[in-house]
């Protein structure tokens, strides 16, 4: 299959939720179902691809994601209720990761290309002219119409932008007078997500690259990393670039590690601290995730309370959990850290990369699962897992058994005619 099949799909799951904003706002009302079938619309078109592309390397990934299903099946029985968002919140990774792994292109650059295009394309024209950026996509409207939000929940009520793209108070970075971006995401969390997502690539691949490559995807995620305003975002990629460089010889199976640790350090940071939970910064959010964790009971470790995931918004470690359980958590992870080899440079940086991101991330919201930006992430994954366990391990040299004759030494093929013979009368 053309690789150019692989890559419109990735796009199309980028990028649908912009295409119903822009539908929902000339002349088509859209609803929470429309929306969901879209959705669904977008997972069809990769079991698609996935059936034409079947590969046996893909097994371990197919089990993952036949796991989340019978996991939520069966949580969804001791709940009283069945939400299929839950299972598809999680069932992003197997799926994108088995779509990357069809991707028979010689490197991810053009995928990645495009992407970035028209997010810095669409950017632009946000910063430059916020009136018509409104006018095409409409997004309050699309959100009020589509989700659960109300009009009045918007903190600026003569903006047509999301929530939280013109937050009181400053901006984090000071210096731009401007509101959030939020380009083709819709809302900035997301766009900060996706930044972060190309500077791994970039890290990953920068042996790879062209000058002009490089230049061009640094600079335009800086660019729109300041646009929307990613503290988050700033500062995991920051993290990452420092962890990546001390740990890039590291097996990438050592990411396994990551989460504990992070979630180790963010519990003792919040009790030796005397941080305000409800503050919107970065050591608020993650003292409000870890005192949300904290209330989770035995049933709510076990899944059995997936209620109570309404109140954890903002403490992504705290959804997954309640969610998909303590067990179905531990298994995703170490199906993630420890199913890539790391045998190429590339595939560890980027396991290592990621597995420094997802925790950081989940300590302070859930965003980590919106397919947007979850796509594009485990699409690579999939790309650096398949091309990871395609390197063979170099054969052994062929040994050769000199058996001594009055003739002399005899060549190597009269050699295994002879133990033949010797093993068989034997």
């Amino acid at each position: 299959m053309s690789p150019a099949v692989t890559e419109g799909v990735l796009i199309l799951a980028v990028c649908f939720n912009a295409i119903l904003a822009i539908l929902n706002g000339h002349g088509v009302t859209l609803q929470r179902g429309h929306v969901a079938f879209a959705e669904i619309a977008t997972y069809a078109a990769v079991l698609a691809v996935l059936v034409f592309n079947a590969d046996r390397r893909m097994l371990p990934w197919f089990l993952l994601a036949f796991f989340i299903v019978l996991n939520g099946l069966l949580l969804s029985l001791g709940n009283g209720a069945f939400n299929p968002k839950y299972m598809r919140d999680v069932l992003v990774i197997p799926i994108f990761i088995m779509l990357g792994m069809t991707y028979n292109a010689q490197s991810l650059t053009r995928p990645i290309i495009i992407l970035q295009s028209v997010v810095f394309a669409v950017g632009l024209l946000e910063a430059a002219r916020p009136d018509a950026y409104s006018e095409i996509f409409q997004i309050l409207k699309y959100y009020v119409n589509t989700r659960d939000f109300a009009e009045k929940s918007f903190w600026n009520s003569e903006s047509t932008l999301f929530v939280s793209a013109t937050r009181p108070g400053d901006r984090f970075f000071g210096f731009v007078n401007l509101h959030r971006l939020s380009s083709i995401f819709l809302e900035p969390v997301s766009l900060g997500n996706y930044c972060v997502i190309v500077a791994i690539f970039l890290i990953a691949c920068w042996r790879q690259l062209g000058n002009g490559v490089r230049l061009y995807l640094a600079a335009s995620t800086f660019a729109l990393l300041v646009g929307c305003d990613g503290r988050l975002a700033a500062a995991s990629i920051v993290i990452i670039l420092i962890g990546v460089f001390f740990v890039r010889q590291l097996s990438s199976r050592w990411s396994v590690f990551y989460l504990p640790i992070v979630l180790l350090l963010s519990v003792l940071f919040v009790l030796n601290s005397n941080v305000d939970p409800t503050q919107d910064n970065f050591s608020g959010r993650v003292a409000g995730s870890i005192g949300t964790l904290s209330r989770v009971d035995f049933f709510g470790l076990l899944g059995l309370d997936a209620q109570s995931s309404d109140l954890a918004g903002d403490s992504g470690i705290t959804y997954f959990i309640v969610t998909q359980s303590f067990i179905g958590v531990v298994i995703i992870w170490l199906a993630v850290c420890l199913l890539p080899a790391g045998r190429e440079y590339s595939t560890r940086l980027y396991v290592h990369g990621i597995a420094i991101f997802i925790p950081l991330n989940l300590m302070v919201s859930y965003s980590f699962f919106s397919i947007k930006v979850a796509s594009l992430m485990w699409f690579c994954f999939g790309y650096f897992f398949l091309k990871d366990v395609s390197i063979e391990a170099p054969p052994l040299p062929d040994l050769e058994v000199r058996v001594p004759t009055e003739n002399g030494l005899l060549d190597a093929h009269r050699q295994r005619v002879l133990l033949r013979k010797a093993n068989f009368h034997g």
